[in-house]
């Protein structure tokens, strides 16, 4: 399955007082890795809305396991995969590295939503296609 890594220095904004990321940032970085990884296989979030005609995919649920530390300063490698296809959700993985020991690995569970103003939220998960699946089993 086709995986994109991209490479994060951690600004002192990123940390907490003791001087570690403080841990809402591992999902800012998920959801990062998230958009980097569709658009390395060639469909940014932002144009597959408009070319698809969708909402987006927005996050459904999210889970992080944290390993080793992170400070200031230091250079990350995220790396992120579809993990799984479901019908009208995915699940992307991801892996945090410093260097070669693994600091954190997580999750986000995400749908393809269609807008509906007969939805109680004005959107509603549709099937997701499968063109867009194949682009990640053969690479871009």
């Amino acid at each position: 399955m086709y995986s994109n890594s991209i490479d994060i220095t951690v600004e002192w904004g990123d940390c907490d007082p003791a001087g570690i990321v403080f841990y809402p940032n591992y999902f800012r970085w998920f959801n990062q890795g998230a958009h980097a990884l569709f658009g390395a296989a060639g469909m940014p979030f932002h144009e597959m809305i408009e070319e698809r005609d969708i909402a987006g995919v927005p996050m459904l649920d999210t889970q992080a396991s944290f390993r080793a530390p992170i400070r200031f300063g230091e250079v990350i490698t995220l790396t992120s995969r579809i993990g799984e296809w479901r019908s009208k959700s995915f699940t992307v993985a991801h892996k945090v590295h410093k260097g070669g020991q693994l600091c954190a690995e997580g999750r986000d569970i995400r749908a393809w939503v269609i807008h509906d103003d007969k939805a109680p939220n004005g959107i509603r998960a549709v099937t997701i296609p499968d063109d867009v699946k194949r682009r990640f089993e053969d690479g871009p």
